[in-house]
């Protein structure tokens, strides 16, 4: 008889879509209204595929008040207490704007990402230019619907980052430069609009000094490096276990493998991610697209580097990784 397994969100951003399809989900949202309490205006870094996007589409959930895709998880209970207020969302992916060859694309980009934050609260977008603009719908989307507002931005350093990562034959510093001019502009209006904004959440890979949000935010609260928020995101050795409790039988089952083993194995290769110095996290991308691709490891015993190389999974569950040294086979003549 086949085990039937749950449906692993691997690369999904969506919480809405993966709450509703019932795929996997390790709960974080213990940590929603924690990171209210911290400050108003909060930064936590991650590195890539570390699940930040799906953090902020969380966080969109949580203080929209869409309490039906909370069910059953921590955060249900602050979202039933009538202390708990829903308020207007404006999520900014600023991966939407990144790579822009020039200030014109630019200022399109963002202008697209504003246009549908303005489509959904059904107010106008008064254009000047980006910064005018973000100025502007924070100020109408309060005034309109009479409560300040949520301010999420997913991969701030995005539009710098990948100017910085292109290849040399390709890179432009001056673009770089008045790229950098007109996103701290743009970031600039979180200051400037403080009185129609109740809480802003800001993520990215690294704390970018020179770009000068960190210096005009004065009030900012960096929980990167917090004990309390070590396993924020990331899973921990116990959500491993207890999580993905089903993959991992099933693997036994199928691999003959006793279960310490095949954990141990797992943790040698996988774990490795701290951020305070104690509490050891695996990289949530890592794990699910290793569990997807199981039936390519039931074959052959291999672990895959799918943190570098996401392109590794097949749908047919076959796989064209490069095979590395630690293997369940290998391993076992030690």
């Amino acid at each position: 008889m086949t085990l039937q397994l749950p449906t692993l969100p691997v690369g999904w951003q969506l919480f809405e879509k993966l709450r509703q399809k019932k795929a996997v989900y390790v709960d974080k949202t213990q940590y929603l209204p924690m990171l209210r309490e911290a400050g108003d205006i909060v930064f936590c870094s991650r590195p890539r595929r570390f699940g930040k996007s799906l953090t902020v589409h969380a966080l969109d959930a949580y203080h929209s008040g869409r309490t039906e895709l909370f069910r059953g998880l921590a955060a249900e209970r602050h979202m039933s207490s009538p202390d708990f207020t829903a308020r207007p969302v404006i999520r900014l992916d600023m991966n939407r704007v990144a790579g822009s060859d020039s200030l014109e694309i630019l200022e399109m980009k963002i202008k697209d990402v504003l246009g549908d934050n303005a489509k959904r609260h059904k107010v106008s977008l008064n254009w000047t230019d980006s910064a005018g603009a973000l100025f502007s719908i924070l100020r109408d989307v309060h005034e309109v619907k009479g409560k300040k507002v949520v301010l999420l931005i997913d991969e701030y350093d995005a539009p710098i980052i990948k100017l910085i990562e292109r290849e040399r034959i390709v890179f432009n510093e001056l673009l770089l430069a008045k790229t950098r001019l007109v996103i701290r502009e743009f970031y600039s209006q979180i200051k400037s609009a403080e009185e129609h904004i109740e809480f802003v959440f800001i993520t990215g890979v690294t704390k970018l000094s020179r770009m000068g949000m960190f210096s005009l935010l004065n009030n900012l609260i960096d929980i990167s490096l917090r004990p309390e928020f070590a396993s924020f995101m990331g899973y921990t050795q116990k959500e491993l276990e207890d999580y993905f409790a089903p993959f991992i039988l099933n693997i036994v089952g199928k691999r003959g493998k006793d279960e310490k083993y095949l954990l141990d194995a797992i943790r040698d290769y996988y774990d490795g991610f701290s951020f305070d110095g104690k509490t050891m996290l695996y990289c949530p991308f890592s794990i699910l697209s290793f569990f997807a691709d199981v039936q390519s490891f039931i074959a052959d015993g291999q672990f895959a580097n799918y943190w570098w190389n996401p392109g590794l999974i097949h749908s047919s569950g076959n796989s064209s990784k490069t095979k590395p040294s630690l293997s369940i086979s290998s391993r076992a003549s030690e």
